[in-house]
């Protein structure tokens, strides 16, 4: 019986741990807008569907409303918002590339794991 209240114990004393490493990888959702440098990175996420984004040490998830075929056509995107260059809002936003844009739907803020993770699957096709 020594055995299993040991066992109980410590496995109580580790939820908090567990908990807190389950809210770190959670997305965290963009509140506010944000001013991109010039050198942000852009990167397909699997599908048109997303975007992910590095600026500096900022990553992002960038979703539209359905599949973005500007990303598909084109190397070089702009965001805009409010005919502001370079800026993210959480809604709002356009990212434009040649003669096509689409709207932002949603911006997640991601932890840079996840930016590496998701862009090395999406090389990988």
């Amino acid at each position: 019986m020594k055995h299993l209240s040991i066992g109980l114990a410590a496995a109580l004393l580790a939820l908090p741990l567990c908990s807190a490493a389950a809210t770190a990888s959670r997305p965290d959702p963009l509140t506010d807008c944000v001013d991109l440098s010039a050198s942000h990175r852009g990167v397909r996420a699997g599908t048109n569907a997303q975007l992910l984004l590095k600026d500096g040490d900022a990553h992002y998830r960038v979703a539209f409303n359905g599949e973005c075929h500007a990303l598909a056509r084109t190397s070089s995107i702009r965001f805009e918002t409010a005919g502001q260059a370079n800026r993210l809002c959480p809604t709002g936003s356009t990212v434009r590339a040649a003669n096509s844009s689409c709207n932002v739907q949603a911006v997640e803020r991601i932890e840079p794991e996840v930016y590496e993770r998701r862009a090395r699957m999406n090389r990988l096709r």
